[in-house]
This record gives structure tokens, C-alpha cells and sequence, in this order.
């Protein structure tokens, strides 16, 4: 933040951080200054304690959820609902980034990070937005989503952006049966596992022109049991529209890989398959964490918009095949991302005759060194290796 290249935040260094905040004037700064100091105090401050941050999304990736959501919005007026909103920076990227009037509402079940959640909001929206307090008030509520306690099943929104918490464990009562979320799939996703119960409650939310953007981890690809059966159902409505497979820790904190689901109320012919998991690079200051490179970010936006097929990358697959592997989604079963590498026979061959020759020098000079030795073990050792030429 320090070496920053936005001028107000350089002032910081002439003075002490707490000095600093409480003494300036922000009404100055500008929407973005203002985004990246909050946005940079909070990843900072909570990234030793994880207690709030920890499953928030990188700017990286909020960035790459707001390009891609923003693909599809053909309206003037936009509804976004962030039902998992955290500290509130994604639905905060997918106002900037929308052209188009935009109504945010958002909903988080932890106390702390819902407070985390209204501050964000309240500085960044009153003071460089416009809104007013009392439309933040309204609009972003505590609550679980699991349960919609907050939102009538009939609210409808046109963009839902969703990072769960990955494998949540939930109270999956069988009377939730007869709630209309799950009583057409006929089963609950696991009590260890309430990743399905976000997407079909979210499905739930979603306008019939909507587009919902969910991450999960990788297992929700293949996993069986009740999970299978709703992927089955999920695919049979055909309402999974794109499969993208991002690089090991694209997620703060999280040395794992994840997916980025993308649905459709309207029906997909086609799933598009894109394979970035190999497309990351370290981060310098968290080791778990990678980054998409600029040139993977680029390369997934332009085959997500013309759903493209790029050999070894990326593939429109329908479903069809994608019954003939029983529903499952692992993304090698579609994308063969296997390269053959060449062999230059004529070269290899020239070494292995070079390291041949090093192999012979080496054991002459080693017996020659062993006759100087008149013992047992000496004579043993030229046996050896004589026996090994």
C-alpha cells in the first residue's frame, strides 16, 4: 500500500497509519483510492487472525466474477443479491463494474462479518456513491441463507454472485423436503456438505433471465451419493450453462482447487468446459494463494463470451456425453489436457552415448583406486563393479 502509485495514499508514509486515518479528510479521495485503501487495510489487518477475510474473494477474482456477469446483463435496470455477501467487496466490484442502473442487496449470517459488511458499505457507497444510509440499512440484512429466513422463496434477482463457505456443515431436516428449494430434486445435499443447498436455494432467487455465478470446490464435480442426483438433476433441467476450472488456491487462504459454476434459468444445449487451472502463478506474500495470470484472466473472458472451443483448453460439451460419464463433471474426462512432448531421437541418443562414456571413465578410475587397497573389502569392490560393466 505503501509504494502505492495513488497519490493520497502516499502521504502515509510520512506518519503513522492510525495518525493517518484519523486525520484525514476522505471526502478527497477518489472511488477507486478509497476501494483499494479499505480493501487493503482489511486483507492485511485480518490476514493473520482469517477469522472475517479468510473466505472473502481476492480482488483478482471478484474482478473476474464481475466481467463475467456483466457479459450477460441486457437490461438497463440490474438486481444483484449476494446471498454469502461478506465483507461486501464483491457485490462493491459488481457495482463499479456495471454500466446499467443496479439495485445491490446482500445477506451474511455471521455477525462479525456482517458488520464488517454494513461498515464497507456505508463508507464506500454514502460517501462516493451517493446512496443513503437507510437504502444500505434496508438492503443488507443478517441472516441465513439456508434457511431464506431474510427473503420471500418469490424474490427474484438477475445477477447472483456466491462464494460459500466451502463444505459447510448444515442442519439438512428432512422436513426441508417439503420446501420448494429441494422438493423437486427429491433429496438433501449431505449434512457435511451444504455446497448443492447454496446452488439450488440461490436457483431459487434467480429471474428467469438471470445468470448466477457460484464457487465451489472441485469436488462438487464428481462427488456421488445425494450430491450426484442433484447434479443429475441439475444437468437434466440443463440450468448449468458453464464449467471453469480455476488455478490451486485462487481462493484467499485456501491450498485447494476450485470451480467457478455458471447457471442459467434459460436452458444451456451445451455446457462450456474451460480449463485454467495451470494458468495461475504464486502469490510473493501468501503461499498458498495463486493468481491468474493476465493472460489466463484475458483467455477465460474471451472463450466464456463467444464460447469458444480451444484445443487442450476448452470444450462445448452436451449432455449426451455427459450421461455416458454418469453426470460426472471432472473436467479431464471432457478436456484432455495431456501433452505429447517431442523426442529428439538423434540427440538423446547422443547423450546417452556421452553419459556412457563418463559411466566407463568413472569405474576405471575407481578400480585403479581400489588395487592400491590389498584387503577383502577392496577386492570385493572391483568384483562389483567389474560384474556391474
Amino acid at each position: 500500500m505503501f509504494i502505492s502509485e495513488y497519490p493520497h495514499l502516499g502521504e502515509i508514509k510520512d506518519k503513522s497509519l492510525e495518525d493517518y486515518l484519523t486525520t484525514c479528510d476522505f471526502t478527497g479521495f477518489s472511488a477507486t483510492e478509497s476501494s483499494f485503501l479499505f480493501d487493503e487495510l482489511l486483507e492485511n489487518y485480518y490476514s493473520d487472525r482469517r477469522m472475517m477475510y479468510s473466505g472473502d474473494a481476492p480482488k483478482q477474482l471478484r474482478k473476474l466474477i464481475a466481467e463475467i456477469l456483466n457479459s450477460e446483463v441486457k437490461t438497463e435496470k440490474v438486481s444483484i443479491f449476494d446471498p454469502v455477501a461478506m465483507s461486501g467487496s464483491l457485490l462493491l466490484t459488481l457495482k463499479e463494474k456495471f454500466q446499467s442502473n443496479v439495485e445491490l442487496r446482500g445477506e451474511e449470517f455471521s455477525s462479525d462479518i456482517f458488520r464488517l459488511s454494513k461498515m464497507n458499505m456505508v463508507i464506500q457507497n454514502m460517501v462516493i456513491h451517493g446512496i443513503d444510509i437507510q437504502t444500505i440499512h434496508d438492503n443488507f440484512v443478517r441472516g441465513d441463507f439456508l434457511k431464506d429466513e431474510e427473503f420471500d422463496a418469490n424474490s427474484k434477482f438477475d445477477i447472483i454472485p456466491m462464494l460459500p463457505p466451502f463444505s459447510r456443515h448444515w442442519d439438512a431436516n428432512p422436513e426441508l423436503l417439503n420446501d420448494p428449494c429441494f422438493s423437486e430434486v427429491g433429496v438433501l445435499p449431505p449434512k457435511s456438505k451444504a455446497d448443492y443447498a447454496y446452488v439450488l436455494r440461490g436457483l431459487q432467487h434467480l429471474s428467469e433471465d438471470g445468470t448466477m455465478a457460484v464457487m465451489l470446490p472441485t469436488g462438487a464435480l464428481f462427488r456421488s451419493a445425494t450430491e450426484g442426483e442433484i447434479r443429475k438433476y441439475l444437468l437434466e433441467k440443463q440450468n448449468i450453462h458453464a464449467v471453469i476450472s480455476l488455478p490451486q488456491g485462487a481462493r484467499n487462504y485456501m491450498a485447494i482447487y476450485t470451480v467457478l459454476l455458471i447457471f442459467k434459468q434459460k436452458k444451456s444445449d451445451k455446457i462450456l468446459f474451460i480449463d485454467a487451472s495451470r494458468d495461475g502463478v504464486k502469490n510473493a506474500t501468501r503461499l498458498k494463494q495463486n493468481f491468474l495470470t493476465e493472460e489466463g484472466f484475458t483467455k477465460i473472458l474471451h472463450t466464456y463470451r463467444n464460447r469458444e472451443e480451444v484445443d487442450r483448453y476448452s470444450r462445448l460439451v452436451s449432455l449426451d456425453e455427459i450421461r455416458e460419464n454418469d453426470y460426472n463433471l471432472n473436467i479431464p474426462r471432457y478436456i484432455d489436457t495431456f501433452s505429447e512432448k517431442k523426442i529428439d531421437v538423434e540427440a538423446t541418443m547422443s547423450s546417452l552415448s556421452a553419459k556412457q562414456k563418463v559411466i566407463e571413465k568413472s569405474k576405471k578410475e575407481m578400480i585403479e583406486l581400489l588395487n592400491k587397497f590389498d584387503t577383502p573389502e577392496a577386492r570385493q569392490a572391483i568384483k562389483a563393479v567389474s560384474i556391474s560393466e
